[in-house]
């Protein structure tokens, strides 16, 4: 399978994402004659930044802290964002074997590794493949394991059942939650909030989002191995988790201690399930102050 890619040619900037709320390059890479967007700015260390469930826009108010610093490199996952829809059936596992197509496509041999939600599992299932290439761990608000709990698994159940499918579809409901104050839109204002939320309201990106749920909750194989990863050939690195004070109800970030030995904590006051959105600049001094910490075997 060949990949090539282009720069602002399969995928134009869409009219409703102006340059003033995405200042970003719009680039593309082709996966099976798929294109995918993706974003690549700065220089310096490369770092990763990985969410699955919504889109790279999520990132946004972190990569222009970030930017000046590191070379910052996101993507949009097929029928997320800018990408257009995939015609199969999503799942994380899916989506992590896209994800290190991606990474060989950009040769990238060296990088900090950057999650969030859905991207833990999707990051860290590529991770495991290619730990040489890891230089560190950034876990925010996340998981990469077979869901443990009675709680975790009716959130999922619940998620990705037909009746929420169906109120999402109806009435915009997680589009809405997800672009206040509880998700990326603490600091944003009405037409950033709005350029966040148009691909979201697309029948492809509602798909995605709830059967990734569901994908999550059933991909217990997948989850499997990505966790005995962790446990054997992600455990000696460096990892820094960041989670929102309000938002870590299942000890996801006591469990990332029991699997890493080498682990910095940092809570976001008053944080939520976007903690990068609720402090961009605490979050990424954090990163800054973590990673000059890290080494490079």
């Amino acid at each position: 399978m060949t990949s090539t890619t282009s720069d602002n040619l399969d995928i134009a900037r869409p009219g409703w994402l102006p340059r003033e709320v995405w200042p970003y390059k719009i680039r593309t890479a082709h996966f099976d004659d798929k294109p995918v967007s993706y974003t690549d700015e700065g220089s310096g260390p490369a770092l990763l930044l990985v969410h699955d469930g919504m889109w790279s826009y999520v990132w946004g108010q972190l990569i222009k802290e970030l930017v000046d610093d590191f070379r910052v490199i996101t993507l949009d996952f097929p029928g997320s964002g800018i990408s257009p829809g995939a015609e199969t059936e999503v799942s994380l596992q899916q989506d992590s074997r896209l994800l290190g197509r991606f990474v060989d496509h950009l040769g990238l041999d060296s990088f900090t590794l950057v999650v969030h939600d859905l991207g833990g599992s999707v990051g860290l299932g590529m991770a495991v493949q290619r730990p040489d290439a890891i230089d560190g761990l950034v876990l925010i608000n996340t998981f990469a394991w077979p869901p443990d709990s009675k709680g975790l698994r009716r959130m999922l159940g619940i998620l990705s059942s037909k009746p929420m499918t169906a109120l999402n579809g109806a009435t915009g409901l997680i589009p809405k939650l997800s672009s206040g104050s509880f998700g990326v839109g603490k600091h944003l204002d009405r037409p950033a909030r709005q350029a966040f939320i148009h691909p979201l309201r697309q029948p492809s990106a509602r798909r995605r989002f709830h059967g990734l749920m569901g994908s999550a909750l059933t991909e217990t194989g997948f989850l499997g191995k990505v966790a005995v990863g962790l446990e054997e050939s992600l455990k000696s690195k460096s990892v820094l988790t960041i989670y929102g004070e309000r938002n870590d109800p299942f000890g996801f970030q006591e469990k990332f201690r029991e699997y890493f030995a080498n682990t910095s904590e940092m809570v976001v006051a008053k944080g939520n399930h976007f903690p990068m959105c609720d402090d961009p600049v605490a979050v990424a001094e954090a990163i800054r102050e973590w990673h000059r910490g890290v080494r490079v075997d």
